[in-house]
């Protein structure tokens, strides 16, 4: 009998078009390559619902590359699978393409109730600079369709892109407040290997400098504030109600299933990978549950890691927890840690967090807890 819960991420490796920036793993759209690929995750769910039968997956999360590629009826097969899990779903999130021809009304009745869209930007030079398919009109469209049909919309955006500036980053955040209950405002970070990183280096490509960025963001963050958008974690903002469960399963390290290519697991004090390789997916997925490398986390790494995931969070992390989870005295065992960082903290309720104007700081700060 299920006893435990834990959230379900599916990967869509597919994509009609790399993006400049993105160092996600993805692959070509091709028919054919889809459906094989397809008919291996869906075996692979069968595996996994029978390995993890002790768990009750209560949300589901369908990321990318580009989910909103497969077809209806592939999809309808992709989410009938995971009727193999104990499910009590409290929320199924699908990313999306504004350039895809979306069908919310189908979406919905798949039982799917929250929709993420991939807008970046409203500023349509911007847009093709990083070489999205989609403009403004069609990113404002494709909004109002998912609004009227699902009762989540969460908007992607980014700041920071070449050619932008604050005024126009705030701009791009009120155009999609009308449709909105949640928005993931990220600050621009390139891989080295992403082609925009090297049309950087390169010259070709000029990037905000570091204070009009920030400038951008903070512009940005209260701009949200202003609208009933509360920060609960770094990059993302939302109306009551309106948070995303599953990703919050990530920053309080809580279990989650990841299944498909490249996708990762944390069961228990393990993390789980599956290959970033479409042939390798395809051809180790007999095996059950994909063919997966595990990696046992050891004691310091996993207070690291807590540390780390819930300094992103506005709440921060329970210290009383931390000391349960792992039988330690963090304000001991860490004082040296907290004497050199501890100015850009604050404990409340027996909680520690990061002050709000050092967010942007928060790796810098982990990083003093590494050892």
């Amino acid at each position: 009998m299920a006893d435990k819960r834990a959230g379900l991420y599916l990967h869509i490796p597919f994509c009609d078009g790399k993006c400049g920036y993105c160092d996600f793993y993805s692959v070509a759209a091709d028919t054919d390559v889809m459906q094989k690929y397809c008919d291996a995750l869906v075996s692979e769910i069968k595996g996994a619902a029978r390995l993890f039968c002790n768990y009750t997956i209560d949300t589901i999360y369908i990321g990318g590359g580009t989910p909103s590629l497969l077809p209806i009826g592939t999809l309808a097969r992709i989410l009938d699978a995971i009727s193999d899990f104990s499910l009590d779903l409290k929320e199924v999130t699908v990313e999306a393409n504004p350039a895809d021809h979306l069908d919310p009304k189908s979406y919905a009745r798949l039982g799917i109730d929250r929709i993420s869209l991939g807008v970046q930007s409203l500023s349509d030079p911007v847009l093709k600079a990083i070489g999205r398919r989609h403009d403004a009109r069609t990113a404002i469209a494709a909004l109002e369709r998912c609004a009227e049909h699902l009762p989540r919309v969460s908007a992607d955006l980014i700041v920071g892109l070449p050619g932008t500036t604050p005024a126009e980053d705030v701009a791009s955040v009120q155009g999609v407040l009308p449709y909105v209950g949640h928005v993931s405002q990220y600050l621009l970070k390139l891989d080295p290997a992403s082609p925009m990183a090297k049309a950087v280096a390169a010259g070709k490509t000029v990037l905000p400098d570091d204070d009009a960025a920030v400038d951008a963001y903070e512009r940005v963050a209260e701009e949200l504030r202003q609208n009933g958008f509360a920060r609960y974690e770094i990059s993302n903002f939302a109306r009551e109600g309106e948070q995303s469960l599953h990703n919050l399963k990530y920053w309080k390290r809580l279990p989650y299933i990841g299944l498909g290519a490249a996708a990762h697991s944390f069961i228990g004090d393990t993390r789980y990978e599956n290959p970033a390789d479409l042939t390798r997916y395809c051809s180790g997925v007999s095996v059950g549950h994909g063919n997966v490398r595990g990696q046992t986390i050891g004691k310091e790494e996993a207070v690291f890691e807590t540390v780390m995931l819930g300094l992103r969070l506005s709440e921060g992390f329970s210290i009383e927890e931390v000391n349960r989870a792992f039988d330690i005295d963090f304000l001991r065992d860490y004082a040296e840690e907290l004497r050199e960082v501890g100015f850009m903290l604050r404990s409340d309720n027996g909680r520690l967090r990061l002050k709000e104007e050092c967010f942007l700081l928060e790796s810098a700060v982990a990083r003093a807890f590494l050892r």
